[in-house]
C-alpha cells in the first residue's frame, strides 16, 4: 500500500471534521510498538481506521481489534482497511465500547474515543491488558485548553476539560497503575501495571517506623512509605498530594512518584537523588544551629501560597469525624478562627525534619498539611514542643517563639482548640 492512500484518508478525515491521530502521536505510538515488541492492540475509537492502519503497518505480525460506535465511520473504516489489504489483521467492531465484551488480552490498549468516558473505558478494559502491557490515552491536553481554560468560552468545552482533568488525577492516584505523561501531540499518557512492592516489605528492607506508617528501602534512590491498615485512602492521598506540592516548592527532598495499595495498605513510593536514607540525623547539628535552621525553614513554608490545598478547618472537622453534637463546642470555636492561604505543615516538629549531606534542612511527613493562617501552624508547633520538651530536647519552645518573633497570646485561640481536640489527635485515623 502506498503512503499516498494514508494521506488521502487523512485529508478526507480533516475535510469531514473526523478527529484522527496527530502525526507526532502516531510517531510516538508506532515507536512504542516497535520498542516494546507489541503484537496485539485494542483500540477504543476507530474513527475512519487511520490509526488502526498505522499500528498494523508498524509490524507485519501485529493484529488490531478496534471499536467504533458510529456506523458511518465504521463503514468508512472497513473500506479503508480493505483497500490497505489489512482486513485479516484489523478487526473492526461497530458497538458502544462500554457495552462491548472482549475476552482477549492485548499488549497495548489505545483509548481515543469520547473524552468524558475515558475513566470508564480504562476501568472496563484494564482486565484485557497483558501483565507487561500498556494503556495509552490520547488528547489529554485537548488543544491546550486543559492547561489554559481561557482559550475557550464554551461552557460545554470547559465541562469536558474538567472531566479530562479528573481523568488525569484518576491516573495519577491509581493504586493499580503507574502513569507517565507526555506533551507529545495533544497530550499522551502511558499507564502500566505497578511494580509489586510487597517483596520490599521485609525486616531486611525496614528503615524506620512512626505512629501511622513504616519506611522500607526499595533501592538506593527509592523508599516505600507504607501506611498502617487503619489509614484511609483519603488520608493517604492527602499525604501524596501534599508531598507533590512540597517537592515542587523545594521544601522537600523526596519526589512522590507512585501511589499504591499493597498487602491491604496504602503506600507512597518516594524517590531521592541522594543515597542517604530518610532518617533523622539531628545529632549531626549543634542545637543553636539547628534552632536557627528550623525557624528559617518554617518561615519559608509559611511564605508559600497553598490556596489549592485543604483548609485547616476542613481538615480538623474531618479528623473530628464531622459535625456532631459531641464536636459542637470545638467546631463553634474553630469557625471563629481566621482563614488563610499559607502553607501549613500541620505537624512541623524536629522529628519531621531531614538533613542532607550539606546539613540543609528539609521537611517530611506532609500527611496533615493544609492551608491556613500562619498562627495556626506556629501554634501547632508550639503545642507539640510544649508537650514534648525536656532537658535534652534539640529545640526549646521558648527559643522557637522568640526566633519566630511571635507572642504566645496570639496563639491561644488555636491552642484552646487543640486542647479540645487532643483526644482525637492521639488517634487521628
Amino acid at each position: 500500500m502506498s503512503a499516498d492512500f494514508l494521506l488521502e484518508i487523512k485529508s478526507l478525515a480533516h475535510k469531514n471534521n473526523v478527529p484522527i491521530m496527530q502525526d507526532a502521536t502516531s510517531e510516538f505510538i508506532c515507536s512504542f510498538i516497535k520498542s516494546h515488541n507489541v503484537k496485539s492492540i485494542l483500540e477504543i475509537g476507530t474513527a475512519v481506521g487511520y490509526s488502526a492502519i498505522q499500528f498494523a503497518l508498524a509490524n507485519e505480525n501485529i493484529k488490531v481489534t478496534t471499536i467504533e460506535i458510529d456506523i458511518d465511520r465504521t463503514i468508512q473504516a472497513i473500506q479503508n482497511v480493505e483497500k490497505c489489504g489489512l482486513k485479516n489483521r484489523i478487526k473492526i467492531i461497530n458497538n458502544d465500547a462500554l457495552s462491548c465484551d472482549i475476552n482477549e488480552k492485548f499488549d497495548l490498549i489505545f483509548i481515543d474515543a469520547a473524552k468524558a468516558q475515558y475513566e470508564k473505558f480504562f476501568e472496563k478494559f484494564k482486565a484485557n491488558l497483558n501483565a507487561e502491557g500498556a494503556i495509552i490515552s490520547d488528547n489529554l491536553l485537548f488543544h491546550g485548553i486543559v492547561e489554559n481554560q481561557n482559550l475557550t468560552k464554551s461552557y460545554s468545552t470547559k465541562k469536558l476539560v474538567r472531566k479530562i482533568k479528573r481523568y488525569v488525577n484518576f491516573l495519577k492516584e491509581n493504586t493499580e497503575f503507574t502513569t507517565e505523561f507526555y506533551k507529545t501531540g495533544d497530550g499522551i499518557s502511558v499507564s502500566k501495571f505497578k511494580t509489586d512492592y510487597s517483596n520490599f516489605i521485609s525486616a531486611e528492607n525496614f528503615l524506620e517506623e512512626k505512629k501511622y506508617f513504616k519506611i522500607f528501602k526499595i533501592d538506593k534512590n527509592r523508599f516505600l512509605k507504607l501506611f498502617n491498615e487503619n489509614v484511609s485512602k483519603e488520608f493517604a492521598l492527602m499525604d501524596f498530594r501534599n508531598s507533590q506540592f512540597a517537592y515542587k516548592q523545594d521544601v522537600s527532598k523526596f519526589i512522590p512518584c507512585d501511589f499504591l495499595k499493597t498487602n491491604g495498605c496504602f503506600g507512597i513510593v518516594f524517590q531521592s537523588n541522594t543515597e542517604k536514607n530518610p532518617l533523622q540525623i539531628l545529632s549531626e547539628l549543634d542545637k543553636n544551629i539547628f534552632s536557627d535552621k528550623f525557624v528559617l525553614l518554617h518561615k519559608k513554608l509559611l511564605s508559600l501560597n497553598a490556596e489549592n490545598l485543604t483548609s485547616y478547618k476542613e481538615l480538623l472537622v474531618f479528623i473530628l469525624g464531622g459535625n456532631s453534637k459531641e464536636n459542637s463546642s470545638v467546631i463553634r470555636k474553630l469557625k471563629k478562627l481566621p482563614e488563610g492561604n499559607f502553607f501549613c505543615h500541620g505537624n512541623f516538629c524536629p522529628e519531621n525534619i531531614l538533613i542532607d549531606e550539606d546539613k540543609n534542612l528539609f521537611a517530611s511527613n506532609f500527611l496533615l498539611s493544609c492551608k491556613g493562617p500562619k498562627e495556626f501552624d506556629i501554634a501547632k508547633t508550639f503545642y507539640f514542643l510544649s508537650k514534648t520538651n525536656s532537658e535534652n530536647s534539640i529545640l526549646k519552645v521558648d527559643d522557637y517563639l522568640l526566633k519566630m518573633k511571635i507572642g504566645k497570646e496570639s496563639l491561644l485561640p488555636f491552642i484552646e482548640v487543640f486542647n479540645e481536640c487532643s483526644a482525637f489527635f492521639s488517634d487521628v485515623f
